[in-house]
């Protein structure tokens, strides 16, 4: 039995989540598995911020499709996993530099819809919560600066 890649591109989800939904994708949407996604309209794009309250982040993708199979909106449904703060998700840095512990805690945005900015820090409004860090050997071949663990959280200015 082969042992799955841990270091993919995208979100990937490190436990188990039961709760799932699906939502139509606008036209020529291509979503892959692991995108960060909004509903704009009542359809499916691919998210580049969480700190934004419009369009609303709804979670991640749990399924994939390609731009032609989306010809117009609502052709095909996209299946869903909420960002619920139970769930445990592990993607890829993009911008800057490689994570190190001082990134622990952060409360961290979107540099794309498949990978976190570490030093796009969220004042308000959702983002991504950094528990820990992988900067292995093994993660920094995958993603040259490293992958981060933790969950989505809003926090709201005062």
């Amino acid at each position: 039995m082969s042992t799955p890649n841990r270091y993919v591109d995208g979100f990937r989800l490190l436990n188990e989540h039961k709760k799932k939904r699906k939502y139509p994708i606008g036209s020529g949407v291509a979503v892959a598995r692991g995108d960060a996604l909004i509903l704009t309209s009542g359809y499916i794009a691919l998210a580049t911020t969480l700190q934004q309250t419009t369009p609303v982040f709804i979670g991640i993708a749990n399924e994939e499709n390609t731009a032609a199979e989306a010809s117009s909106n609502g052709v095909i449904d996209v299946e869903v996993i909420p960002p619920l703060m139970q769930y445990d998700w592990m993607v890829p840095c993009e911008a800057t530099s490689l994570l190190t512990a001082a990134s622990i805690g952060t409360l961290v945005d979107l540099q794309s819809e498949d990978g976190l900015d570490e030093t796009d820090i969220v004042t308000a409004g959702r983002g991504f919560f950094i528990d820990e860090i992988d900067v292995s050997t093994a993660a920094v071949a995958a993603a040259t600066l490293g992958f981060a663990i933790g969950h989505f959280e809003s926090i709201f200015a005062s």
